[in-house]
């Protein structure tokens, strides 16, 4: 599945810092910056490296810390605020805010990597764990919060790419895919998927609450609120699927299944419940129940 938005959003791997050895300590495989009307840059010859860009618009907050050859970067404009930190070979963080928002960018591990961006609002991204990845985006002017958590080499996104505030969390541990995405209108979307091969997706718009929990491998779990209802969709076991797609304002519709069983449930169209390997597959909505 793994239907991400397009953003123009920087991939933390390819920032480049212009050397400055001037400023680094080359006893030290430590490099930070803090800055509110400028632009520092502070790298050491073994490729730590901690930016600050502050100049536009300030008074600005930027704040960035590197260790082990990890590179941070903090960008804020127009009265933004954000702060980066990154540890770990290949570790990259990026934090990047603007007109009074907040951006956080944590990334620690081997090759773990964040992003965090807010045109409003708050955004909070944090890595651990070798190659774990999470990116948090807030791009419309209407606030709400954005937070992605990667551990173990899980990634995690959590994005509102409208200008409606909304909250959106998305959790991700092991090798496993977590996707949270807010529309129009607003609403809450959470997603948490964690051990290898799982795959968790909540989309929420026009006030709406979606929920997707996926462990164990469960390959296919998706909540969708398209209006102000309740969707929660929980999977596990190897293959699991469970869809909840709810449209109709007031509708709750949940789907549960276990050992990779299928599920679908939604308030347009009948449920189904294919059980496997022993497993349950459960559906309540206001088409019918099963399961």
């Amino acid at each position: 599945m793994r239907g991400r938005i397009a953003t123009t959003m920087l991939a933390v791997g390819t920032i480049v810092f212009a050397l400055s050895v001037g400023h680094a300590d080359a006893k030290s495989d430590k490099e930070s910056c803090s800055a509110t009307s400028t632009d520092v840059i502070n790298t050491n010859p073994d490729g730590t490296g901690a930016e600050c860009e502050a100049s536009t618009g300030p008074p600005n907050q930027t704040t960035a810390h590197a260790s082990d050859e990890g590179n941070a970067l903090s960008e804020a404009s127009d009265g933004g605020n954000s702060a980066s930190s990154a540890s770990g070979d290949g570790a990259g963080s990026e934090a990047q805010s603007e007109d009074g928002a907040e951006a956080t960018a944590t990334a620690s591990g081997e090759g773990a990597t964040t992003e965090a961006i807010s045109v409003s609002g708050t955004t909070k991204a944090t890595a651990k764990g070798t190659h774990s990845t999470a990116d948090s985006l807030i791009e419309g002017t209407g606030g709400g919060t954005a937070t992605s958590t990667a551990t173990d080499g899980g990634d995690a996104d959590a994005f509102l790419p409208d200008g409606e505030a909304g909250d959106a969390v998305a959790t991700a541990k092991g090798v496993s895919f977590a996707s949270s995405e807010v529309f129009d209108g607003g609403g809450k979307a959470t997603s948490a998927s964690s051990g290898d091969g799982s795959d968790a997706e909540a989309n929420a718009q026009e006030g709406g609450v979606a929920k997707a929990t996926g462990s164990d491998g469960a390959s296919e779990v998706e909540a969708r609120a398209l209006e102000d209802c309740n969707a929660t969709a929980t999977g596990s076991g190897s293959g699991g699927e469970a869809t909840a797609v709810c449209e109709k304002v007031g509708s709750v519709v949940t789907a549960t299944v276990t050992k990779g069983s299928i599920a679908e449930g939604s308030d347009t169209a009948a449920p189904v419940c294919t059980p496997k390997n022993g497993g349950k597959a459960k559906v309540k909505s206001p088409m019918g129940n099963c399961g």
